[in-house]
């Protein structure tokens, strides 16, 4: 059977890559779990005789990629990888080329922007966090997507000092969990639990030993960790009150004094589940497989090592080159 790697590349809309095919000499996207922190890659030949013309800074990349079976299958099935904005180009020579950086949608936008608030308007009526994220969302056009867990957690009072990027990391990071842009959704939902926004467990992909190409597994004593103290104001005692998740040490102490028990009580159990994935992690190299996305998970058998089990995907790159199809993952254990 011969299979062999295929890609597609839009560019507002219109297919470029059949077009200059034979002059696509890298294409790369890299995807990552949080917000707007995905990007594009792609290199070009850029003849003298038939330069390419030079990209505008609003010119939409749209890059899939997959295989397809025989030179007479012209219908390759390919994933959609992402729509990214063209944020740099550059020209090199004598041997010319032309090369794309392309970042996710609203990179720029006001998504980034300093704003001044209050969550809630009325103090008398609590903000639910699904509620915050689907405000902002609604912005800037997207559709929220708040995992079940999340959807109806009455947050304290915020007064933003900061932009809506900042925001929404600040409280993915307190409930530990994944913020994503992705096909026009704002998606705030648990980490590294291998489910989905419906609380499903997610299907995983799995990869054999023959599809694994170079493997690295890490286990580093210095993330390890026992317990992490955090500490909230008493308005009644006047005091710091510590708040500790786990035991049996190595300890961790935030260095914060949050406003009361139960905001205290998130950001050491996020902390937590942060450094206990984190303690362990793979890097693996196999064989291209656009079915992977970060924030996915990724089952490894036959590997007879510590590599075999399931492991959430916190970064993937995708890389179509002369070399063939090759995908690179970061993966840590999952929650």
């Amino acid at each position: 059977m011969d299979i062999q790697p295929q890609f597609s590349i839009k560019t507002n809309g219109k297919e470029v890559a059949q077009r200059l095919i034979d002059r696509v000499v890298n294409v790369t996207v890299k995807l990552k779990t949080g917000l707007v922190s995905d990007s594009c890659y792609v290199r070009f030949d850029n003849l003298e005789v038939a330069p390419i013309q030079q990209p505008k800074p609003t010119d939409i990349v749209e890059i899939a990629m997959g295989y397809k079976e025989g030179n007479e299958d012209k219908s390759a099935t390919l994933h959609p990888l992402g729509k990214f904005e063209v944020g740099e180009f550059s020209l090199s020579g004598p041997v010319r080329s032309l090369e794309l950086f392309g970042n996710k949608l609203l990179w720029h936008t006001t998504l980034k922007a300093p704003k001044q608030r209050s969550w809630p308007e009325d103090p008398k009526k609590p903000k639910k966090l699904g509620e915050l994220v689907s405000d902002i969302a609604g912005e800037y056009g997207l559709e929220a997507k708040v995992g079940d867990a999340f959807t109806n957690i009455e947050l304290p009072h915020i007064e933003q000092n900061e932009s809506d990027a900042q925001l929404l990391t600040s409280l993915a990071e307190q409930f530990d969990a994944i913020l994503k842009i992705s096909h026009d959704k704002l998606i705030f939902m648990a980490r590294g639990t291998g489910r989905s926004l419906s609380g499903q467990a997610l299907k995983e992909v799995e990869l054999h030993t023959s599809d694994i190409l170079l493997w690295r597994y890490d286990k580093d004593a210095c993330r390890k960790v026992g317990d992490v103290t955090a500490f909230y104001y008493d308005i009644d005692t006047a005091l710091k009150v510590p708040v500790k998740v786990g035991s049996d040490g190595p300890s961790v102490v935030l260095p914060y004094v949050y406003p009361d028990e139960a905001t205290a009580t998130r950001y050491a159990k996020a902390k937590h589940n942060r450094l206990k994935r984190a303690s362990t992690s793979i890097h693996i190299s196999c064989i291209g497989n656009a079915q992977i996305v970060a924030g996915a998970v990724v089952k490894i058998t036959n590997t007879k090592s510590d590599l075999d089990g399931s492991w959430f995907v916190s970064e993937v790159e995708h890389c179509i080159n002369k070399q063939g199809f090759r995908s690179h993952l970061v993966c840590e254990q999952l929650a």
